[in-house]
């Protein structure tokens, strides 16, 4: 399977999102945007690579970059899509609500940046912000971004989770 077609696989829509992939290597760029739509970063993924911690970063199945200082997220293009906005861990959570036509973007783990967390608590009071947490204690730690959360059951992420599930969750907490 080409590298695009598995990102197509993961609800990925080429159309929306801006994606760069390189089939000799077998990976995919994903770019990383400021607030203020600036690139400042890059989130370059590999699906046949081992999840697993290794000596060189850049050989796993995720490697993020973003410029020393500089605060990134990703799905910004999204921003329209929905009057709600959906706060993820990771880019293929956020495919997924995007790819039933909701607004989501991925702030790259827990461990948000005061300057986004602020960001998002602003955006609240003009319109609903929904974190959808992992269901580890890591995931936990993405409840203060919204309005409201909800912990994924029965998958390790949204990005794992059956099109049913997804579609019942974006009923329950989409406006």
């Amino acid at each position: 399977m080409t590298v695009l077609k598995h990102l197509h696989s993961r609800r990925l829509d080429t159309d929306l999102h801006r994606v760069w992939s390189d089939e000799n290597e077998r990976s995919a760029t994903f770019p990383i945007w400021n607030l203020s739509g600036q690139l400042v970063g890059y989130q370059k993924y590999r699906p046949d690579a081992s999840k697993e911690k290794n000596n060189d970063p850049r050989e796993g199945r995720y490697f993020t970059r973003v410029k020393e200082g500089r605060v990134g997220v990703w799905g910004l293009e999204s921003w329209n899509l929905s009057d709600t906005l959906f706060v993820t861990e990771g880019i293929f959570d956020a495919c997924r609500l995007t790819y039933f036509g909701y607004s989501a973007i991925c702030v790259f783990g827990n461990d948000v940046q005061p300057s986004t967390a602020r960001w998002l608590w602003g955006i609240r009071k003009s319109r609903p912000v929904v974190s959808i947490c992992d269901g580890d204690s890591a995931g936990r730690r993405l409840r203060r971004l919204g309005n409201s959360f909800v912990t994924v059951e029965g998958y390790n992420d949204l990005g794992d989770a059956s099109d049913e599930y997804v579609l019942k969750l974006i009923e329950k907490y989409a406006f």
